[in-house]
C-alpha cells in the first residue's frame, strides 16, 4: 500500500509550536511523527543560517546562540542542537 503525501502551510510560530510538541511527545507519537519532525529541524536550521545564528557550548552544557544583530541567548540546548546543529 502506497502512502499519500499531504503537504501544508505553516508560518514560524506554527512551525516552532508543532516542533515543541514532537520534543515533548511520549516516544511512539515521535517515532510516528519522525519526518514531519526532520523537516522542520532543516527549516529552523535554514531559517537560522539566514539569519547569521552561531551557536557554541559553553561551560556547564548550556548553548550560547548569537546572531548577525549580536543578540545573545544563554541556554539549554534541544535534542537536535546536540546532533550536529
Amino acid at each position: 500500500m502506497e502512502l499519500k503525501e499531504y503537504h501544508i502551510k505553516v508560518n514560524p510560530i506554527e512551525a516552532g509550536a508543532l516542533l515543541a510538541l514532537i520534543i515533548t511527545a511520549e516516544q511512539g507519537t515521535k517515532q510516528l511523527l519522525q519526518g514531519v519532525y526532520e523537516q522542520l529541524v532543516a527549516f529552523k536550521k535554514e531559517a537560522e543560517e539566514e539569519a547569521g545564528v552561531k551557536k557554541e557550548i559553553i561551560p556547564g552544557g548550556l548553548l550560547r546562540i548569537t546572531d548577525k544583530d549580536g543578540n545573545v541567548i544563554v541556554r539549554a540546548p534541544l535534542p537536535y542542537e546536540l546532533e550536529g546543529n
